[in-house]
């Protein structure tokens, strides 16, 4: 199978499997089903890198078994580019690189790549002037004992192909618990001139500095990949949504932004 053909045709979403690996899930005959490849290991075409810079956001190295970085991606290349990714370099105290066994690194090493590690930003659309948001989650046995201290990202970004979709956000609300969870819900709406294969409304999570401290993202139907067609909209909601840090929950708020994770031109 040729990769570009997996990028433009089959792959339909991505999620975090029970093992906080980011996999990817691969459409076929109409459903979606779990592979172990990461999208931006197959990405063909031209990549971007100048005009990406780098927001810097949260970062605990041992959140509750976890490392966590997140972070924004401005977008600065005057045009949409797709797929954003943040390649991550853990280091000790003592500055020396710290080797991640990951799904990511295992594949690339597959297929003869270097095994860096890294995260694929939650919005895969970037217009020019916009900001992807991305929060790196991996957990602390996969390093092989070490503990990191330091790091380092590198960004980059995949050429668009084809017309755009463009999918709004309408009538978004939000509503605080009394413990500080959060439920929110609204309309996607696709105002562009092409079908939008399962939308989603991506979230930044924002401490009271401005600061990002995690993101997310909600489909209306997880388990349907909706195509939804020029002009039309569809609802969503979810609640439950809580800092991070459950021990240590902070107050937050969101931003948002429409994004599918394919389009059908």
């Amino acid at each position: 199978m040729v990769l570009n053909d997996y990028v433009q045709a089959k792959i339909a979403c991505v999620v975090n499997s029970l093992d906080k690996e980011l996999m990817v899930k691969i459409r076929k005959n109409g459903k979606c089903w779990g592979a172990s490849v990461v999208a931006w290991v197959v990405l063909a075409g031209p990549a971007v890198a100048g005009g990406l810079t780098l927001v810097p956001g949260a970062v605990v190295y041992d959140a509750d078994g976890f490392v966590r970085i997140s972070g924004e991606i401005h977008n600065n290349t005057g045009k949409t580019v797709c797929s954003p990714q943040v390649d991550v370099f853990l280091k000790d105290a003592a500055g020396k690189p710290i080797t991640v066994t990951s799904v990511l690194t295992e594949t690339k090493k597959g297929l003869h790549q270097e095994p860096t590690d890294g995260v694929l930003s939650t919005r895969h659309w970037v217009p020019a002037g916009e900001v992807a948001v991305f929060t790196y989650l991996r957990e602390v046995t996969k390093l092989g004992g070490a503990k990191p201290s330091k790091h380092e990202l590198k960004l980059s970004a995949g050429a668009c192909e084809g017309a755009l979709p463009k999918i709004s956000v309408e009538g978004f609300k939000d509503k605080v618990d009394s413990v500080g969870s959060h439920e929110v819900s609204g309309k996607l709406h696709n105002t562009g001139t092409v079908p939008c294969r399962s939308p989603k409304i991506v979230l930044g999570y924002y401490g009271a500095d401005g600061t990002l401290i995690e993101t997310n993202y909600i489909e209306p139907d997880a388990y349907f990949q909706k195509q939804l067609g020029p002009g039309k909209s569809v609802n969503f909601s979810q609640g439950s949504l809580a800092a991070p840090d459950w021990r240590k929950p902070v107050p937050f708020t969101f931003k948002y932004w429409g994004d599918c994770a394919s389009h059908e031109s």
